[in-house]
């Protein structure tokens, strides 16, 4: 499995329609996905996240950069999100 960990803001006002679409769209798309395990979206504070999106592999990853950048523009462009990576890599340690 190969992780990248993204910090995402947003202003304030957009919340609602954020999450709203992040449930709508983005969850479907990620479930469709044949190069994503999944993602953790972890609260950060009240206009951020930090996002674990986990991939098969590595290559997984780089396949799945297209659709994610097609995603995270909508995004960007109607929510004035931003969005960083903050570390990557394959995981060393996995427990559930």
């Amino acid at each position: 499995m190969y992780s990248r960990v993204y910090s995402i803001s947003w202003p304030a006002e957009h919340t609602e329609a954020l999450l709203a679409h992040y449930d709508s769209v983005i969850a479907d798309a990620i479930r469709g996905s044949k190069h994503h395990i999944g993602h953790q979206v972890v609260s950060a504070g009240p206009t951020q996240w930090l996002l674990i999106s986990n991939y098969t592999s590595r290559q997984g990853a780089e396949a799945a950069a297209p659709m994610v950048r097609d995603l995270i523009s909508h995004m960007v462009e109607n929510f004035g999100m931003s969005i960083e990576v903050i570390g990557e890599g394959d995981t060393t340690r996995a427990v559930s």
